[in-house]
C-alpha cells in the first residue's frame, strides 16, 4: 500500500472530499446561519457600507489583537490614507496557559495597554474568538475556541468589561468597536489595496481557521434589515459537512469540546500535527517496515520535516521516511483543498461581478509558513472559481489586522 493509498482507505484523503456536495452542504449552512435557523453562526458584524471613503486623518486609536496564541496592542492612525502603526508590543494571550477568572482575564488586558491609556480614548478590538456582536458594535463572548481557559468570561461584554478594566487604572471613559480576526484582516485588506475587485474575503488560516465576508444586509433575514451590505463573521469552525476520517476523530476525541468546531479541528494548526501523529501511529500497523519510534510533535516539526529536517529521529528506515513525508503532505493537501472549497463558496455566494477578481485577504502562520499548504489551495481554488468563471487575488501586507482593526474605529466617530 502507498502512503495515498493509506490515507484514502482511511478517508483522509483530499481525494476523499467531494467539491460538489461539500459546496452545496456549506451553502444550506450558510443560508440557515443568515435566516437564524441553525446551520454556521453567520454572526452580524453591524459594520455596515465600509469602505475607503470612510477613512479619516489625524487621531490616534488603541488597536488590540488577542489572537489565538498572542496578544499584540498598538497605536494607530491614518494620514493621507496610510496606516501608521506605532508602540507594538506582543505578549501570551491571556488564559491560554492557565486558567483565569473574568476579573483576571480583563485586568490583564487592561494591564498589557497601560502605557497607550494616555494616548487616546478610542479602542479597537480585535477579539479572535467567537461572540454575539450588538448593534452597539460589542460582542458577548461564547463559549472559547483554541482551548482558552477562561469560562467565567463567556457570557460576558467584551468591550464594556475592557473598557471598565482600563478606566480602574485612570478613571477614564472610552468608546470601543470589536471585530473578529477574519472582519480585521478582510478591512485591513481594503484599507491598503487600491485596485477593485467585485467582493472581499478575510481568511485567516493560523491556530484556528475562519472567513468573514460581505453579504447584503436583506439577505441576513434574522436581522430583518432593508439595504446596505453589511460585514459577516461565519465562524465557519463549527461547519460539520465534511467527511471525517479515522485520524480526525481519534484527534478530535482528545480536544476539550468533541462535539464543537469540527472543521477548525480537521484542518487548522492548532489540530493538524495531532492528526498527523494519529496517521503515523496507524502507520506502524503495516505502512511502515522499519523500526519507528512515534512521539506527539509539534506543526512546526511537521514543517521542518516537509522542509527536510525535523522527525527524522523517528524512523530508522529511509522508505519510512518518504512514506511519512507522503502522509504529511497529503494531510496538508486535503487541509488545504478544505480551505479552498469554504473560500470558493463564499466567493461565488458574494462576488456581484465576474469582470472583477475575488480579494482574499489571507493571514496566518500557518498559511504562510506551512510547506505546500498555499500551493495546493491556490490549486483547489483556480479549479473551483475557474467553473464558475471567477478570477481572484490573494492579498497580504504588513500587520493588515491592526490596519483593518484602525479602520474599523472609523465608526466610533
Amino acid at each position: 500500500m502507498t502512503a495515498k493509498e493509506f490515507l484514502f482507505v482511511h478517508g483522509q484523503s483530499a481525494d476523499n472530499i467531494d467539491i460538489r456536495q461539500s459546496l452545496d452542504m456549506f451553502w444550506r449552512q450558510m443560508r440557515s446561519g443568515l435566516e437564524g435557523n441553525g446551520g454556521m453562526p453567520m454572526i452580524p458584524t453591524y459594520l455596515v457600507n465600509v469602505n475607503r471613503n470612510r477613512i479619516k486623518t489625524g487621531e490616534k486609536r488603541i488597536l488590540i489583537d488577542a489572537g489565538g496564541t498572542n496578544f499584540r496592542s498598538a497605536l494607530g492612525y491614518f494620514d493621507g490614507g496610510k496606516a501608521h502603526i506605532e508602540k507594538l508590543s506582543k505578549t501570551h494571550m491571556p488564559a491560554s496557559d492557565r486558567f483565569l477568572t473574568k476579573e483576571e482575564f480583563y485586568a490583564q488586558i487592561a494591564q498589557n495597554i497601560s502605557s497607550l491609556l494616555p494616548d487616546s480614548d478610542k479602542i479597537g478590538f480585535c477579539f479572535s474568538y467567537p461572540v454575539d456582536m450588538g448593534e452597539d458594535v460589542d460582542g458577548t463572548v461564547q463559549p472559547f475556541t483554541k482551548e482558552v481557559k477562561a469560562p467565567e468570561v463567556v457570557g460576558t461584554r467584551v468591550g464594556k468589561e475592557t473598557v471598565a478594566a482600563c478606566k480602574v487604572i485612570d478613571g477614564k471613559d472610552r468608546k470601543v468597536v470589536v471585530l473578529n480576526d477574519t472582519v480585521a484582516t478582510l478591512l485591513g485588506g481594503m484599507a491598503t489595496c487600491d485596485e477593485r475587485f467585485s467582493a472581499y474575503l478575510g481568511y485567516i488560516y493560523g491556530t484556528g481557521t475562519n472567513v468573514c465576508y460581505i453579504e447584503d444586509a436583506a439577505n441576513i433575514t434574522k436581522l430583518n434589515l432593508s439595504d446596505g451590505k453589511m460585514l459577516v463573521n461565519t465562524e465557519c469552525g463549527t461547519f460539520n459537512g465534511f467527511p471525517r476520517g479515522d485520524f480526525d476523530r481519534l484527534a478530535i476525541a482528545r480536544t476539550a469540546d468533541p462535539d464543537r468546531q469540527l472543521f477548525e479541528k480537521m484542518t487548522s494548526g492548532k489540530y493538524l500535527a495531532d492528526i498527523i501523529y494519529e496517521a503515523f501511529r496507524a502507520a506502524e500497523e503495516g505502512l511502515f517496515v522499519g523500526e519507528t519510534h512515534i512521539q506527539p510533535f509539534t506543526l512546526r516539526d511537521v514543517s521542518e520535516f516537509l522542509e527536510g529536517n525535523g522527525l527524522h529521529g523517528m524512523f530508522s528506515d529511509r522508505r519510512d521516511v518518504t512514506a511519512a513525508t507522503e502522509i504529511c503532505d497529503g494531510l496538508v493537501r486535503r487541509a488545504a483543498k478544505l480551505g479552498a472549497i469554504v473560500n470558493s463558496a463564499l466567493a461565488i455566494a458574494s462576488c456581484n461581478d465576474k469582470s472583477l477578481p475575488v480579494a482574499i485577504v489571507a493571514e496566518g502562520t500557518t498559511f504562510n509558513k506551512l510547506p505546500g499548504y498555499r500551493k495546493y489551495f491556490e490549486q483547489y481554488l483556480k479549479q473551483i472559481l475557474g467553473d464558475y468563471g471567477i478570477d481572484y487575488r490573494i492579498l497580504q501586507g504588513e500587520e493588515l489586522n491592526l490596519v483593518g482593526t484602525l479602520m474599523a474605529t472609523m465608526v466610533l466617530d
